[in-house]
């Protein structure tokens, strides 16, 4: 057990994201923008200095909320703040009450975007932020924005509850886990690493290679980065996704992921496909109320066969999930013991190893954030996050990375018959991006309805 005070190291979860920060910003790592923003509606009255306060309260209960770094460099530590001793509360309230009503909904999206971009201070700290957006007196918006080196997706809609029990003065638990003592445990190797790592090197070998993705522009090397979301919806009726989820170990998620990667394979003529993808490793969490970066790199490498069926290529995913589950062990470890090269390449980005990332709904349904926060009503804001970044590297060193910015990224919703595809617009346009989605689509609703269809008979 980390007594308050002493430096933690960084767990796996967050080792694999900091090689991600060094890499894109080698001079600077510790100022770049890698942050999860999620905002709500709150639909009713909000007193803005109650709400300051239990925002304290919060800060006070985890120990998340009050962590910095000691250095910035190859191995940067955590240092956990005293309670009494915390950074004034980042907090802001914003008055748009004035604002003509049709024009307040785009500065909210403005803010929450600017929320998104927010650069923290990883030694100086805080490393989150908070903003309430007053409409009017009765509709207010919150923003809470964090570095995603100190919170994940999941863990904001926790800080949000948390947010709304001590609006209400509710007690916390009088014992929690914090996320050092998660770090440690995370920490520990499996006694069978040996033999997972025996695992990977198998699966793993040879390494990827990047995908031969037909471009409308040069991918490598393109000149930005340039994000674009298109939204999809399949077109199947809820009771067939219930059908074959009715088979041992399938998930919607899986479903996706045999579909995308029929349908990459189709599309780039390949016989493997390199899932990445995350997992909250649930079972090293002891406190579901405990707030931190839970979630672990994961590699799927699923192999296609135009001989199976899509129900046959189904059942291989789901079969090499589970082998994968039952092998896991920290990025960094698997590609130092099967890439030679990996530690004279540091920093180097964890999509070395992966050809395309899948991820599913990330946004917890049984911890989720509040329906009320005091007398007000609480749902999502949604609001369009624009990326738009320079890319400036060394292309014979890491032409991997810029055939990354050739696969289009597959994100899962909720439900499973709805989703949406990100893509990088200075490699396609948007006809192009759009034909991604509807041979996704097409294997999907094949998959969920003609379950027999050789995968070899669906074309690109």
């Amino acid at each position: 057990m980390t007594l308050l005070g002493d430096p933690v190291p960084l767990s796996p979860q967050q080792e694999w994201l900091w090689e991600s920060l060094r890499f894109m910003h080698p001079d600077e790592p510790g100022r770049t923008k890698s942050n999860v923003c999620l905002a709500y509606t709150l639909q009713g009255p909000v007193d803005a200095d109650r709400l300051e306060r239990a925002l304290d309260t919060v800060r006070r209960r985890h120990d998340t909320l009050r962590t910095t770094f000691d250095e910035i460099g190859d191995t940067p530590r955590q240092e956990i703040q005293d309670p009494r001793d915390a950074h004034s509360l980042p907090f802001a309230l914003v008055d748009l009450s004035g604002v003509p009503y049709q024009e307040q909904h785009r500065l909210c999206e403005l803010i929450a975007n600017g929320e998104c971009d927010r650069v923290f201070d990883y030694v100086q700290g805080p490393l989150w932020h908070a903003t309430l957006v007053r409409r009017t007196p009765r509709e207010h918006v919150l923003v809470f924005s964090a570095s995603h080196l100190m919170l994940d997706a999941p863990s904001v809609q926790v800080v949000i509850r948390h947010l709304a029990e001590a609006y209400e003065e509710l007690p916390p638990p009088e014992r929690q886990d914090q996320y050092r003592d998660f770090v440690w445990r995370a920490r520990e190797l499996p006694k069978d690493a040996d033999k997972r790592l025996d695992y990977w090197r198998r699966a793993l070998t040879p390494l990827p290679a990047p995908l031969a993705v037909p471009t409308d522009y040069p991918a490598a090397p393109p000149p930005v980065f340039l994000r674009e979301t298109e939204p999809f919806t399949v077109q199947a009726r809820t009771a067939e996704l219930a059908d074959l989820r009715g088979k041992a170990g399938v998930t919607p998620y899986l479903i996706h992921v045999a579909a995308y990667t029929a349908a990459l394979a189709a599309l780039c003529r390949a016989r493997r496909i390199v899932v990445g993808s995350s997992l909250t490793r649930l079972e090293l969490k002891a406190d579901l109320n405990a707030v931190g970066h839970f979630a672990d790199l994961v590699l799927l490498p699923v192999a296609v066969h135009p001989e199976h069926t899509l129900g046959e290529h189904l059942e291989h995913v789901r079969d090499t999930v589970l082998d994968v589950y039952d092998n896991l062990l920290p990025y960094p470890m698997i590609a130092e013991a099967i890439d030679p090269g990996f530690e004279a390449r540091r920093p180097w980005p964890a999509r070395a190893l992966y050809h395309v990332w899948v991820r599913g709904s990330v946004l917890s349904t049984d911890l989720g954030p509040p329906e009320r926060l005091g007398e007000a009503g609480v749902r999502p804001f949604s609001f369009a996050q624009e990326t738009c970044y320079s890319i400036d590297l060394d292309a014979d060193r890491y032409a991997h990375v810029y055939g990354q910015n050739a696969v289009p990224t597959l994100y899962v919703g909720p439900s499973g018959l709805e989703g949406e595809m990100t893509y990088n617009r200075a490699v396609f346009t948007q006809s192009s991006a759009r034909r991604f989605i509807e041979v996704h689509r097409r294997n999907l609703e094949r998959l969920l309805r003609e379950p027999r269809t050789l995968i070899g008979e669906v074309r690109a």
